[in-house]
């Protein structure tokens, strides 16, 4: 397991994570032993599900049971170590071993379900309905009507 978190935490991402395989449950005993020292005790790690081959709900660590949260509204390509105190997690882009195809396939259905090109859609569309309310109608213009 290869693991390079950032060292101030700048951004919306705490690292970089690359796994061997797709197989969440046999990768992430590495991950939280070597997470452990910085978050304190896990209790939750919530991942995108179209990356991962089907996982349990949860999963036996250290002593306690870590609960697992598949979402397909999760961004592509990362994954929320949420440890028990509250309001201390890391967000970590994964970089392998999912191909490009597998990776590209999640991120047009996150896209295609809301994503942020909703997000993007909805602001585009309450910017433009505040400029074309402050722009005065044609008819009440009194350079006359234009076609």
């Amino acid at each position: 397991m290869r693991l390079e978190l950032n060292p101030g935490g700048a951004g919306s991402l705490d690292g970089l994570w690359w796994p061997r395989s797709r197989d969440l449950a046999d990768e992430l005993p590495d991950l939280l032993a070597t997470l452990l020292p910085r978050l304190g005790p896990i209790h939750r790690v919530i991942y995108h599900l179209d990356e991962w081959s089907s996982a349990a709900r949860k999963l036996e660590f250290g002593g306690r049971q870590i609960r697992l949260d598949g979402y397909r509204r999760l961004p592509a390509r990362t994954l929320e170590v949420l440890a028990v105190s509250a309001g201390t997690r890391l967000t970590l882009q994964i970089l392998a071993p999912l191909a490009d195809f597998d990776m590209t396939a999640a991120q047009q259905r996150w896209d295609s379900e809301g994503g942020a090109a909703a997000y993007d859609q909805a602001r585009t569309s309450v910017r433009n309905q505040a400029v074309s309310s402050d722009i005065p109608h044609a008819s009440t213009s009194k350079a006359g009507n234009c076609p």
